[in-house]
Order: C-alpha cells, then structure tokens, then sequence
C-alpha cells in the first residue's frame, strides 16, 4: 500500500460524543499501546489532512488534544448530527468520518476511502460478514441535504441517509480497498479490548 497524502479538500472528524453504555467509560480515553485511542486517531487523521475535528458537545474533556472541538447542531441525534455538525464546520469537499474506538485504523488503508470519493457521494467499508461501516467512511458535501432532511425527519440511523437514490455510494469491500475486516474492528465492551 502506498504512502498516505494529504489531501487538500478533507476534514477528519472523530466522533467522541457518546455515551459508551457497554463500556463503562469514555471510550475516547480507552489506552490502546499506550495512548488514549482518540490520540491515535487524531495523529493518524492529521497524515490525510491539516483540518482534524472532535465532534463532541462537551469539550473541556477534548482540548488537550489540540484540534478543534465542534458540538452537534441538532443535539440527541448521534452520529447523523455529528456528520452534519462536521459539514457546517468547513468549506472542505469530503469528510473522513471516524468513530473514537477504532483502535486499528491508519492513515494508509483510510487513504484509499479518500482516494476513491470521485465520482461517489460515499465511500463506506463493508466487512465480509456484509456489515456496513458508516463510522468509518468519506462523505461528500453532496449528502447534506439528505443528512438535513432525515434530522427533521427525527430519522437517525446513518445509512437511512442512502435512501435517497439519487446519492451514489461505494459499499467497499474491504479486500478491494486492501485492507482486512479487522481492521474496522471497534472496542463497545471490556472484552473487545482485551481482544484487541
């Protein structure tokens, strides 16, 4: 796999606004090798991009990391308004949407999400197990208005964004983009992490 680069219409979000039930704590704050996993994220994000994001509506926790921290704009609607809050903080093209327990991602693999968001309106990993990854994706800047439309709607669920069929989407196998399904794998409970 090649080097990643960066690319100067991105911004990195890593979602760290939730509420880690299964866990038992932040999962943004889980030590993975010796560093918090958010850390880990946010250093590989910044080999794709100068513009890196936490989306999360508290900050204080967040601000030792040094990078910006952006809060939902329709609070209570998960990931889906972390998206939009992503897009209403730049006049950046594509977001690189990552969830904060991913222990396992690297600039090289997500890379070839960005590499591959011509002529796509997404790019989002699909494991073998057919198992969709939305919190681990690229989205274009023409998903807006659906993602506007289903946070009025009270719809939720990321991939009811897709509905619209006038949005393209790339529902990558993880083998053509070459990397592994363990690489999407992410920590909800303490036996994921021991695993891990």
């Amino acid at each position: 796999m090649a080097e990643p680069r960066r690319h100067p219409d991105l911004c990195a979000v890593v979602l760290a606004g939730g509420k880690s039930r299964r866990m038992g704590t932040n999962k943004a704050f889980i030590l993975v090798a010796g560093a918090p996993i958010i850390s880990r994220l946010i250093d590989e994000a910044r080999l794709l991009t100068d513009e890196v994001r936490i989306s999360a509506n508290d900050p204080a926790p967040y601000e030792p990391f040094g990078v910006p921290v952006i809060s939902d704009i329709h609070p209570g609607h998960g990931p889906l308004a972390g998206l939009h809050a992503a897009f209403a903080s730049t006049r950046r093209r594509l977001v690189l949407l990552l969830a904060c327990d991913l222990p396992h991602a690297r600039a090289a693999w997500l890379e070839q999400l960005v590499a591959l968001a011509d002529p796509w309106d997404a790019v989002i990993p699909r494991t073998s197990d057919g198992r969709v990854h939305p919190l681990c994706a690229v989205y274009k800047r023409t998903c807006l208005p659906a993602l506007e439309r289903n946070l009025r709607a009270g719809v939720n669920k990321m991939t009811s964004v897709f509905d619209d069929s006038s949005l393209r989407v790339l529902w990558l196998e993880c083998r053509a983009g070459g990397f592994r399904d363990t690489d999407l794998a992410n920590i909800n409970t303490p036996e994921d992490l021991a695993s891990c």
